[in-house]
């Protein structure tokens, strides 16, 4: 069952990346601020989001790497335009459509049909909070 289910998720291109509330984040002259210490999804090794909206061009995920950095990326992949998804185990970012594309964490193409690399964003910590160059 689990196997039909990743199929129809792959065709109607659904992440498992959970979408952050909107009032944890905002977005001013192209920075990011995420209020980290209440965001439970990266307060583990391994854990992502994303964001969108609220004057963002692109969906933004972040994700918390299991040697403990924070990283940030354009969430649309260059072959169909479809989020990315956070893949822990295997260090990489995924596509979420049926061809599954795949990013290493530069945001570089390891494979699948991307046209291209996927934009990556400088982040530091400042007090308490994530910035996000974007």
């Amino acid at each position: 069952m689990a196997g039909i289910m990743g199929i129809f998720k792959a065709l109607l291109g659904k992440c498992e990346t959970k979408e952050l509330d909107p009032g944890l984040w905002s977005l001013e002259n192209g920075t990011l601020r995420v209020k980290l210490g209440q965001v439970s999804e990266l307060s583990v090794k391994g854990g992502a989001v994303y964001m969108r909206g609220k004057g963002l061009d692109v969906p933004v995920l972040i994700i918390r790497t299991e040697d403990d950095r924070y990283m940030a990326f354009a969430s649309k992949c260059t072959h169909g335009g479809r989020k990315i998804d956070h893949v822990p185990a295997e260090s990489k970012l995924r596509c979420c459509s049926l061809g599954h594309s795949t990013y290493d964490y530069d945001g570089n193409v390891i494979k699948g049909m991307a046209k291209g690399p996927i934009a990556k964003y400088a982040t530091e910590i400042s007090g308490g909070d994530l910035i996000i160059r974007l």
